[in-house]
């Protein structure tokens, strides 16, 4: 299945976007956008990952149970620790579509909910258990491909 996630808005606390899964519509927090001067892929645990194509995979672990994960290595992001080549200064890794409300619950991660709101004063995604519970359903336990890109006429700080 291809996902598409669609940034609306590349903001200093915050990126905020849509993810498209098949018919449904689910509502995204990310970090800002920081580039990383030592190479592609943004700054580690502070950055959203950058506008492109990635492959979307199963992940799991004791903290994000039945999750996703995301890589591309050409843009810098790799699935675990131990696939960013020996020596090089930069990589991200363990980049998750997972629950969460706030931009504070994230590390460079995605967290999903049902719609955009507030959430004891800030801005968040609600529902995020049961939008990841309809992502499952959706993908269940294969790879797919996301494409993450701006909204027409959104001012992309990434390609600044």
């Amino acid at each position: 299945m291809n996902l598409t996630l669609v940034r609306h808005a590349y903001l200093p606390e915050y990126t905020l976007g849509r993810l498209y899964v098949g018919d449904r519509v689910l509502a995204t927090i990310e970090r800002p956008w920081i580039p990383n001067p030592a190479g592609p892929g943004g700054t580690p645990r502070e950055s959203c990952v950058p506008d492109g194509a990635y492959t979307v995979r199963p992940h799991t672990s004791e903290r994000y149970p039945h999750v996703y994960a995301i890589e591309n290595p050409a843009l810098g992001v790799y699935y675990q620790p131990g696939d960013v080549p020996a020596g090089q200064p930069w990589g991200r890794t363990a980049i998750l579509i997972h629950i969460g409300n706030r931009v504070r619950d994230v590390i460079g991660c995605i967290a999903i909910g049902l719609t955009h709101g507030v959430l004891d004063g800030e801005l968040a995604v609600l529902s995020s258990a049961r939008a990841l519970d309809m992502l499952r359903q959706q993908l269940g336990h294969s790879r797919h491909t996301l494409t993450i890109r701006a909204t027409a006429g959104t001012s992309e700080v990434a390609a600044a």
